[in-house]
């Protein structure tokens, strides 16, 4: 795998005219969605977003099922995308977020002992290296158990990226390594991996958008560094966005410790659920609960529809504490809860959280509080279209903000090689 001289800066071919636009593509089981945005010093200009609903055949729990129905919905989001700007401006590189059980997410804690150096302030290029060569380690010594976790052999396992999430000095929060004068330097850091034929899906389909893949990433590890504060050494938190085929789930700790869970429970098994028990076709159901989750149906409907949701909810539940109890080296739950996606819409999810006993299943101190995220509550995500106003606008426009951090900070990501 090649390595750059900073991590996440990739080689680029002289290119005539500026990248002015980008598109980010959140590939849902249920909706795909696409964003148009820019990027300045100050962060990400959103400036049209458009979605199509997926076929029911499309995809599975996150995963392509059928290549050829993904791919038209894609073109005619980017179309769509793309009419919104000149032709000479039409994007040519793209973010894709990934979810789904077939993705993983691992926090890597590393402790860097300077040995002779300590006490001297470290500069730019020092920083760059120490970090570089931690990076490097983890590809060359690492894929091994990455590739374990997913059950392959290395050769089909690909690195999605690796990010600096935290630093530390001698045990000290610090947002830049660079002018402290450590002994011994604590590095937080973010792998994602997937297996390679799943990689392969989504450079095809970039070559038949004829948009080449600028980064993928983690969607709940996007949606959890896109979050107002999320990133200060203060914060805990846990978050929850549930799409039509998976919910994914990305736990922060102290601002730094990120740990990613995907499951197969989305807002496709209420839908499946309301079209059994009231005897509606797949399309009347869904718009059976859209307005539920709206407060819109009639109340002998909605309580219908909340009387055959109710076994599935807890379902979901129970699911999610399987999620959290899988996450490693986790003493004590941060007792806030943060909801974004279509499915988190569904009143019932939001209840069921509430009411379950956390206390008594695993390490809360307190009961939890649940808060649905919406687009505004984006660090340095600005909404030029007013378009985003959902919860399940959240994830594209955290993929966006990815990005921007990428580039801001490049010697802090490593991108694979899409």
């Amino acid at each position: 795998m090649k390595l750059f001289p900073l991590f996440g800066q990739k080689e680029k071919p002289k290119e005539k005219k500026e990248e002015k636009y980008l598109i980010s593509l959140d590939i849902g089981t249920e909706v795909l969605k696409g964003l148009l945005f820019s990027m300045n010093d100050l962060g990400v200009d959103v400036w049209y977003s458009y979605q199509v609903k997926q076929q029911t055949h499309a995809m599975r729990s996150g995963v392509i099922l059928n290549e050829e129905t993904v791919l038209e919905n894609a073109r005619l989001v980017v179309q769509k995308l793309a009419d919104a700007v000149d032709p000479e401006d039409r994007p040519r590189r793209m973010v894709l977020g990934m979810a789904g059980e077939l993705i993983n997410g691992i926090t890597i804690n590393v402790q860097y002992d300077r040995g002779r150096a300590a006490g001297k302030k470290i500069s730019d290029q020092e920083a760059q290296l120490i970090i570089n060569s931690v990076i490097s380690d983890i590809l060359e010594n690492g894929k091994a158990e990455l590739a374990k976790r997913l059950g392959e052999t290395e050769d089909q396992v690909e690195v999605l990226q690796i990010t600096v999430t935290g630093l530390g000095a001698d045990g000290i929060a610090v947002p830049q390594l660079e002018g402290t004068s450590p002994q011994e330097i604590q590095l937080y850091l973010y792998a994602s991996f997937a297996p390679k034929p799943y990689i392969d899906t989504l450079r095809k389909l970039s070559k038949e958008l004829e948009l080449g893949i600028a980064s993928i990433v983690t969607q709940p590890f996007a949606v959890s560094r896109a979050f107002s504060g999320s990133a200060d050494h203060n914060f805990s938190g846990i978050f929850i966005d549930v799409g039509g085929g998976t919910t994914d789930v990305a736990l922060v700790q102290n601002g730094n410790h990120i740990q990613t869970k995907m499951y197969a429970f989305g807002g496709r098994a209420f839908t499946k659920r309301i079209s059994q028990s009231m005897d509606a076709s797949f399309n009347v159901a869904e718009g059976r609960k859209i307005k539920y989750s709206l407060g819109e149906l009639p109340l002998d409907m909605r309580d219908e529809v909340r009387r055959s949701l109710s076994t599935d909810v807890s379902l979901w539940v129970e699911a999610l504490e399987v999620a959290l109890e899988d996450l490693e080296n986790v003493k004590q739950y941060p007792a806030q809860f943060y909801m974004c996606g279509g499915g988190a819409m569904l009143p019932d999810l939001k209840e069921a959280i509430l009411a379950y006993p956390w206390y008594k299943r695993l390490p809360f101190k307190r009961i939890p509080k649940v808060q649905l995220v919406t687009p505004d509550k984006l660090d340095r995500v600005y909404d030029k279209s007013g378009l985003l106003v959902n919860p399940y606008d959240v994830t594209p426009a955290s993929l966006a903000r990815f990005y921007w951090e990428v580039l801001k900070k490049p010697h802090f990501n490593y991108l694979g090689d899409y």
